[in-house]
């Protein structure tokens, strides 16, 4: 299978709650989606340009060992009108954005992969639906 890329915006969640006029937000054009990552995880000058506030460290496995990241939050994602909120984790810039499962599983998207394409959840007829079991 392919690299499936696709277009997300990301807003501090903390300037939607308080209701500033300026709502700091980016938008990725090429964001890598990985289900075998498990969060959204952005570079550190696009979290400083949503002002995302440090919230400490997680340790994740990598293919070169065990290793820990900074973890920022809150972040509101938008994936093809679907909102929801996230932390969000650092990566070095030569990795590509990426989407993880969590995401996807919270947003209702699966991946196609014979259309190489992020889609709704056919199982439920596109209509977005978490199941609860």
């Amino acid at each position: 299978m392919g690299k499936i890329l696709i277009k997300l915006n990301v807003s501090n969640f903390g300037d939607i709650l308080l209701n500033k006029e300026t709502i700091r937000s980016i938008e990725i054009e090429n964001a890598l989606v990985d289900t075998r990552a498990t969060m959204l995880s952005l570079h550190k000058h696009q979290i400083d340009d949503l002002g995302l506030i440090y919230s400490g460290k997680i340790r994740v496995r990598t293919a070169n060992g065990p290793i820990e990241r900074n973890v920022y939050g809150v972040a509101r994602v938008e994936i093809m009108g679907r909102t929801a909120d996230f932390d969000v984790m650092e990566i070095p810039d030569d990795v590509p954005v990426l989407v993880g499962y969590l995401i996807l599983e919270r947003l209702d998207f699966v991946l196609d992969p014979k259309q190489q394409k992020l889609i709704p959840n056919p199982a439920h007829d596109g209509e977005y639906a978490l199941d609860m079991y």
